[in-house]
């Protein structure tokens, strides 16, 4: 996303909502992280993943149970698309897969309030369970940043053998790592060819 208007800011639903798609995103899915490949999730390892990426958004008692988890793979799989598509510029393509998941989620603004709490928009129907109400949540929160064009870009890992995805709220957007990790292993790899390129 490019082009933001000086002091654009996201909702701080919608980024507490991107902060979690971007942690399911990085525990369920993708193949290497830091240059490493990452170990196969299934069973109680893919639903003890799921959970710790919710965090305290997880249900009441913290644990997510293995079809909820593979569900939200599943999500974290499709959030990854449109992140993929986003990263290479093509807006268009982007735009049409978050359109396709904001119907599937089926959407819509609806006010609720949970016993002597304020009323609050919610993006889900009351009966709706743990994974819908997050592809509804996170479908909504990810058109609004990209509608928005707002500088909490999310953008791929530019360091080899890395799949992991991170938010850049920085105000120049010049992110490309998704940590000091990676950073710190393209700059060593850079410096090892300067060398090897000087030579004796």
């Amino acid at each position: 996303m490019s082009d933001e208007p000086d002091g654009a800011k996201l909702d701080g639903h919608h980024a507490m909502r991107l902060e979690t798609g971007v942690a399911l995103i990085n525990a369920l899915t993708g193949d290497h992280v830091h240059g490493r490949a990452k170990p196969s999730l299934a069973g109680h390892d893919l639903a003890r993943a799921a959970a710790e990426a919710l965090g305290d958004q997880a249900p009441g008692n913290g644990a997510v149970d293995l079809l909820a988890a593979q569900r939200l793979r599943d999500l974290a799989s499709r959030l990854r698309e449109i992140i993929e598509a986003l990263s290479r510029s093509e807006h268009d393509s982007a735009a049409g897969l978050l359109n396709r998941m904001l119907a599937d989620s089926r959407a819509r603004p609806y006010l609720h309030r949970h016993d002597d709490r304020s009323w609050h928009l919610h993006f889900h129907s009351p009966e709706a369970d743990l994974v819908q109400q997050w592809a509804a949540g996170l479908a909504v929160s990810v058109a609004a940043a990209f509608g928005e064009h707002i500088p909490h870009r999310v953008g791929l890992c530019a360091a080899p053998r890395c799949d992991e995805v991170y938010i850049d709220a920085s105000q120049a957007q010049i992110k490309r790592f998704c940590g000091l990790t990676c950073q710190n292993r393209v700059k060593a790899a850079a410096y090892r060819a300067r060398v090897r390129r000087s030579g004796p």
